[in-house]
């Protein structure tokens, strides 16, 4: 399997399996987004939460235990911020934003994945000066705006406390997940000038030929 295809569906299993203990809940709410679109066809269902005293440490062990699960395939795919998805309204109705991003974020971020394994094939590829498969300026581009998303995130992360403090996930996975993308960015952008640079080369060696005729 080419790696284009290989990244998409690895974090996609990857995330299914984490997700996969916390079915029930899904199933809650889904059944009570169906409630809220049609109340007399759907039976609505009641969610109860523990929440975990100080000093518990089962439940605080339990607590992040589903936070986990729940953070890990969002953060896999943390480059769908840059299409707006990280929105409160983005959440449907009877939703909890960390159960509906764990879940859409890994759909979404296949594109991001697919362009990225498309960009390490062809950084490979170029070690034997072959163009396989051929990037366009708007991947090139959309590696650009992750590596400086990204980056700014992890200057921010490193250098502003309010920004640890505000985000959506906790700032030690955050670190990560963001060196993770800002290198496949990065990964992007150069493989698409090397690209630029291997279809340049023979049009500058024939140009000494064509002056000498």
């Amino acid at each position: 399997m080419r790696i284009r295809w290989m990244l998409p569906v690895t974090q996609l299993v990857l995330s299914g399996i984490l997700l996969w203990p916390l079915r029930y809940g899904y199933y809650l709410q889904i059944r009570n987004a169906l409630h809220a679109r049609w109340p007399t066809m759907v039976e609505g269902r009641r969610l109860y939460f523990n929440v975990a005293a100080p000093g518990d440490a089962t439940k605080d062990s339990a607590l992040s235990y589903a936070h986990l699960h729940l953070d890990v395939p969002a953060l896999l795919n943390i480059p769908v911020v840059l299409i707006g998805l990280a929105r409160r309204e983005t959440v449907p109705y009877a939703f909890l934003g960390e159960c509906w991003r764990a879940l859409t974020w890994p759909v979404a971020g296949i594109v991001f994945w697919w362009i990225a394994g498309r960009g390490i094939e062809a950084l490979v590829a170029s070690r034997s000066r072959l163009i396989s498969p051929s990037l366009n300026w708007v991947e090139a581009i959309t590696g650009l705006l992750v590596s400086a998303g990204m980056g700014a995130l992890l200057i921010g992360l490193a250098v502003d406390p309010s920004v640890r403090s505000e985000s959506i996930y906790p700032w030690r996975l955050e670190v990560p997940a963001g060196l993770l993308w800002f290198v496949l960015g990065i990964v992007l952008v150069v493989a698409r000038l090397v690209q630029w640079q291997i279809r340049r080369r023979p049009r500058l060696e024939a140009r000494p030929q064509s002056a000498q005729i």
